[in-house]
């Protein structure tokens, strides 16, 4: 694995949220200045493809990456834009059932908002 990879790869899993492609360039800068935003695409579209990170699309909002690779849902607050990581257990096996074949994978992201965006809106 190349340095810039592991750097990212590292942000990544250090960090307390789901990051835009935008947020880990500036942390990757910190450590190293050099570095331009396109070797930042390039890795991450790399570690996707390699199935370490998983990369979110959330309508109306930059993509983010997960350090979370295991099949798992996303609350997105309407609010805030705050993404935290659901797990529903059996689901996959339910959703098969429900289609009649086996279903591999899927990305539910569900809309909400949450307690700190509802308290503002008191």
């Amino acid at each position: 694995m190349t340095k810039n990879k592991s750097l990212l790869l590292d942000i990544i899993r250090a960090a307390p949220r789901h990051m835009t492609a935008e947020q880990i360039f500036l942390a990757a800068k910190e450590q190293r200045p050099g570095i331009a935003m396109a070797t930042v695409y390039n890795n991450l579209g790399a570690l996707v493809a390699e199935g370490l990170i998983r990369r979110l699309h959330i309508v109306g909002q930059a993509d983010r990456y997960d350090r979370n690779i295991d099949q798992h849902e996303h609350l997105v607050c309407d609010g805030c834009g705050r993404i935290s990581d659901e797990k529903f257990e059996d689901f996959l096996a339910e959703l098969s059932k429900q289609v009649g074949a086996a279903v591999s994978s899927y990305e539910l992201n569900m809309h909400y908002l949450c307690a700190d965006c509802r308290n503002d809106q008191l």
